[in-house]
């Protein structure tokens, strides 16, 4: 009896248990926001799927976070102000309705404390924001790049301001020439762009520390970069060839001009690979735009070319004696390795020496890096030498062994012609 009554209450126990718990944990907190949005369909339903994926509902966050309202209510009083409703912002008020949050560096660190809380004052420096506060609504805000609803960061590739995606949301609004008419603005830059070495190695290669626009006109506070702010620009990425440039004695003749700084040898969105083709007196050397043959800038152009092409002799000479040496079976993996380390940077520092304009300097590097190559090019030609030596000494006893095979064979003949007479 006593058994039958413990299993009745065991099996009550197991089949209650969903009840009780159902019963005892807390309800959902109501979201009438998201309910009535999905069934009113159409445009009013889409910002409750795009949500879905957003950010901000992943941190939690939901409608009345941004446009305020008591998401409880099931009547009109869900978006009383009193309850503290904002509504969809006007344009101009995005801004600032963002910023409530993004600028707040106390409220951004529950959620992120990486992410810099700067952006809104930034973006009121900028060309946009400037011209945002002067009643012009056609420019980008907040959510032109971001989105409004269904917001990445900008670390996930279906983000539009992932690096990879950042030209073409740029080049929304910037490729378009009916949004950008009375601008007095190119929109080919990011078609431009698209052609060039920086766009190969991020679009392509997918090298996302390469640069895209942002990188060079600032995102939240994007502005143009001046004329003779140019070099500080490209600096942040090609350090040596601006500290170079800003001192050589093209800083003040450019500046003296207003002509801009690296992209007057290298342009600025179309920017293509640099080759050694572009310095010197050749007619396709950008040196050629501002000096002329017979000129000082000329002859030192044509210098500072003909030492690099001057090394790069040398250096030709000297892979092609390593090769041959390797080719023979000879150990040349030390001097393979010194070349590398001491010669072939050297090639990279001379080109980016050449922006000093400075012929003595040039020279200077072309020397030792050519000094350098002598050395592994001596110490390959005597691996090389000692090759040939083996192989000249190893025909002795090769030859001695050869004559050694013809004698015995000739005996062997004998011996067996003998053998023949006998038997006979």
């Amino acid at each position: 009896m006593r058994a039958t009554v413990a299993l009745m209450l065991f099996a009550s126990a197991i089949i209650l248990a969903p009840f009780t718990a159902a019963a005892e944990a807390p309800a959902e907190k109501e979201d009438t926001c998201s309910a009535c949005h999905q069934a009113l369909g159409d445009k009013l339903a889409a910002p409750v799927e795009a949500m879905k994926s957003d950010i901000h509902a992943e941190k939690g966050l939901s409608c009345v976070d941004c446009h305020g309202g008591d998401a409880s209510a099931m009547d009109e009083t869900a978006m009383a102000p009193e309850k503290g409703f904002r509504g969809v912002p006007k344009y101009a008020e995005v801004p600032a309705f963002c910023g409530r949050c993004h600028a707040d560096g106390a409220y951004m660190r529950r959620f992120n404390p990486s992410l810099p809380t700067d952006q809104l004052s930034q973006y009121w420096t900028s060309v946009h924001g400037q011209r945002l506060q002067q009643g012009d609504e056609k420019v980008a805000m907040c959510v032109s790049c971001h989105g409004a609803h269904g917001i990445l960061p900008a670390d996930r590739a279906q983000s539009p301001v992932f690096a990879a995606n950042v030209p073409a949301t740029c080049g929304h609004c910037h490729s378009d020439p009916e949004h950008m008419a009375g601008y007095g603005l190119p929109t080919d830059q990011e078609s431009k762009y698209r052609r060039s070495v920086h766009a190969q190695l991020l679009l392509v290669q997918r090298d996302l520390s390469a640069p895209a626009c942002n990188d060079c006109h600032g995102n939240h506070g994007a502005f143009p970069p001046g004329v003779t702010s140019i070099a500080q620009i490209c600096g942040q990425c090609h350090v040596a060839n601006a500290t170079f440039f800003v001192q050589s004695p093209h800083k003040a003749a450019f500046d003296q001009r207003q002509l801009p700084e690296c992209a007057t040898c290298h342009d600025n969105h179309d920017i293509q690979r640099a080759s050694d083709v572009m310095l010197g007196g050749e007619t396709d050397a950008v040196c050629r735009r501002c000096h002329q043959p017979g000129s000082k800038g000329y002859a030192a152009a044509v210098a500072m070319r003909g030492g690099i092409e001057q090394l790069k002799a040398v250096m030709a000479s000297t892979e092609s004696m390593l090769q041959r040496a390797g080719s023979m079976g000879m150990e040349v993996s030390d001097e393979q390795y010194a070349y590398n380390e001491s010669v072939r940077p050297e090639l990279v520092k001379l080109r980016t020496e050449t922006h000093l304009a400075n012929v003595a300097a040039v020279e200077k590097v072309v020397q030792e890096a050519i000094e350098a190559a002598t050395k592994s090019k001596t110490a390959a030609e005597a691996t090389l030498a000692d090759a040939e030596s083996r192989r000249r000494n190893l025909m002795i006893p090769l030859a001695l062994i050869g004559i050694l095979m013809v004698l015995l064979y000739v005996k062997l003949r004998q011996l067996e012609g003998g053998g023949k007479h006998e038997s006979k």
